[in-house]
């Protein structure tokens, strides 16, 4: 057995060694990052495998709790269903205060699990603020004002910042989270994110079809981190993002932004996927957008611009990075991650849900075909825990 087992290692040191030799180089720490780890894909606890930049945080405003606060638990099937895919986090805000609040162990309040996917919606807010802040001439900009290298791409000089987010600039690129041997899985375990997605060019004329896309908000994340230092040399994503966002909507903990590389080796932040931060916090910014981009008396974001994000593009799933269900009896729009990392925000309820989690059921399609089911069984269930006696059936059931 230690013979065979010795044999297995070598065998796969080999097949890394020579993986990286032809132009694979971050397989290593995506194999040692996920299956020796005990995962088969990235997972929400795995900021320590990797370059890390502090969010701060700045006057910490608690969440106020509701008269009802905890008073309704969750039922059976809904209990069942979080414990089977490693739910860490169920909360849920009615009327801008804590409604219901639950963890499921090992995690707690103060845990940090990655955002994923939701970093591209935090990344399009950000980019709102620095249009306001005038780092960025408009959210029409053309991507050539600050990415230099597709100046002479016709396609590319007809792309918009705007495009980005809605993934529909058509920016090449294949979205797969589990083939090793692909762009995704390099964005995400390689250490030079910025020129992978410059290495990609555009296959299709700007704004005439959507395609989800990582490579499309990291090159985002490019364009902003440019036009930034265009202005101030020094500041990077994460610190913008802790002074134009973080600090002010109080947040109760330091996030955490994972890099590509050390921030002393030109490192930068991975803005497609990846910021650490509690349940709670990532409730808040799910509280911006339900009210229209206002936060303690000062608009941080225009609501024209909210409006745009929230408006459905080229598909009616999908606005700009954001998802959503208007026709669904309780419409909702929301931030979607890898494995299930959800911040959805239900207007008509005036209240906003978050789960985040280990795994989820994304097999199992909602009512419009595009969303997972359990995505409107969290909405239902949070109906319920609000509302229960107004609530006649949940759809866990």
């Amino acid at each position: 057995m230690k013979k065979t087992l010795s044999w297995l290692g070598g065998l796969m040191l080999l097949l890394v060694v020579t993986l990286q030799g032809c132009g694979h180089g971050y397989i290593g720490r995506a194999l040692t990052s996920t299956y020796l780890q005990g995962h088969r894909t990235a997972h929400i606890d795995d900021a320590s495998n990797f370059d890390q930049a502090i969010i701060a945080k700045g006057a910490d405003i608690p969440w106020d709790k509701a008269s009802n606060y905890n008073q309704q638990q969750l039922s059976d099937t809904a209990m069942a269903h979080h414990v089977k895919h490693g739910t860490a986090a169920f909360v849920v805000v009615r009327r801008g205060k804590l409604v219901h609040e639950q963890y499921f162990a090992p995690y707690n309040a103060q845990s940090k699990t990655n955002s994923f996917s939701m970093a591209k919606t935090i990344t399009t807010l950000q980019v709102g603020r620095a249009v306001q802040e005038g780092f960025i001439s408009s959210f029409d900009a053309p991507l050539t004002e600050q990415i230099k290298e597709y100046a002479n791409d016709e396609r590319s000089k007809k792309a918009t910042v705007a495009q980005l987010s809605s993934m529909s600039s058509g920016h090449e690129w294949d979205e797969n989270y589990y083939l090793p041997l692909n762009m995704t899985t390099d964005l995400y375990y390689g250490k030079d994110a910025q020129t992978l997605v410059l290495s990609h060019g555009f296959e299709r004329e700007p704004g005439s079809a959507y395609e989800y896309s990582s490579g499309s908000t990291q090159l985002l994340g490019v364009f902003l981190k440019r036009a930034l230092q265009a202005k101030e040399p020094e500041l990077t994503v994460s610190a913008h993002l802790s002074r134009s966002l973080w600090a002010p909507l109080g947040m109760g903990s330091d996030g955490i932004y994972t890099l590509d590389r050390p921030a002393n080796q030109g490192g930068m932040e991975r803005t497609y996927c990846c910021i650490f931060a509690t349940a709670t916090d990532f409730a808040r910014f799910g509280q911006l957008l339900l009210q229209d981009g206002r936060w303690n008396g000062q608009q941080l974001l225009d609501k024209a611009f909210i409006e745009r994000m929230r408006k459905p593009d080229l598909q009616p799933y999908y606005g700009h990075s954001l998802w959503m269900d208007w026709q669904y009896k309780t419409p909702f729009y929301l931030l979607q991650g890898h494995e299930g990392q959800y911040v959805i925000v239900v207007p008509s309820m005036d209240m906003v849900v978050v789960r985040t989690g280990q795994h989820r059921d994304k097999k199992t399609l909602g009512p419009n075909g595009q969303l997972p089911l359990e995505i409107y069984q969290f909405v239902d269930e949070a109906v319920r825990l609000v509302e229960p006696t107004n609530s006649t059936h949940s759809a866990m059931n």
